[in-house]
């Protein structure tokens, strides 16, 4: 009996006594206002704590999606580069087919003896009359020989290195060979119009020269064969009573944009 006296059982009976007392008003519905004052108590806890955390959730969303779409822009960037990259290479091949077709044409029908070469560079040393070649020395390229394009003369090599070499164009005002209109056999010399046409001269007053007229190398140089096409008379320059004929020639090359041409050796 001493044990009802001991500070335990009294713990234990009152903690019985209480659940007894809640079972009592869980049955009777008392403890209904109770459990709706706790449950919803937490919330407008709730509420705040999610409308602070939402924005959060979102803004982190946010900068994640962000860059994500940066590294895919950044791919699709780099693919579109990569693109244009490919399509320039297939525009310069079909340029360079294209150049190579019209140089070809010429060459299965004639005899020459021709070194093609590769247009490094044109306007060399800031100048706009020249090119450089990528043939030289070793490939039996010299000073003076003539330089040929589609079969119509385009100027001449006046310097030659062991790898590269430089021509001087037919557009040249330096430049200047010697010619003939191919109907009357008359020779004449040819020159360079600054950059711009080329000039027929010293073509007596009482020879036959008219606009269409064929002008070739007379082959007065041993370097410059004869017979390769110069130009088409496209214009007459002087009047009947200058002493020379002068006529402008014009040449379907241009001159700006070559890429092949072809040494005669």
């Amino acid at each position: 009996m001493r044990f009802i006296y001991t500070k335990t059982f009294a713990i234990f009976f009152t903690c019985f006594v209480a659940l007894a007392v809640l079972v009592i008003m869980q049955l009777k519905g008392w403890l209904d206002p109770v459990r709706a004052v706790v449950l919803n108590a937490p919330r407008p806890i709730i509420r705040l704590v999610r409308s602070v955390a939402l924005p959060v959730k979102n803004f982190f969303t946010t900068v994640y999606e962000l860059k994500k779409i940066v590294q895919e822009n950044g791919r699709l960037s780099q693919e579109i580069i990569n693109l244009k990259q490919d399509l320039v290479g297939f525009n310069q091949q079909a340029r360079e087919n294209e150049a190579l077709r019209k140089e070809l044409g010429f060459v299965k029908n004639t005899t020459l003896d021709l070194q093609a070469c590769a247009v490094l560079s044109d306007n060399p040393f800031g100048s706009p009359d020249g090119l450089i070649l990528n043939c030289g020395s070793d490939a039996g390229i010299s000073e003076g020989q003539a330089v040929i394009s589609q079969g119509h003369l385009t100027g001449k090599i006046i310097y030659s290195g062991k790898k590269s070499s430089n021509v001087l164009l037919l557009t040249s005002s330096n430049f200047s060979s010697d010619a003939k209109v191919s109907q009357s056999g008359q020779n004449g010399i040819v020159k360079g119009s600054f950059n711009s046409g080329v000039i027929l001269e010293q073509i007596p007053q009482a020879s036959d020269l008219t606009k269409g007229s064929l002008v070739v190398t007379a082959g007065i140089n041993e370097k410059i064969p004869k017979n390769i096409i110069i130009g088409e008379v496209s214009d007459i320059l002087s009047s009947g009573n200058d002493l020379f004929k002068k006529a402008a020639l014009s040449s379907p090359i241009d001159f700006h944009n070559l890429e092949f041409v072809f040494v005669v050796k």
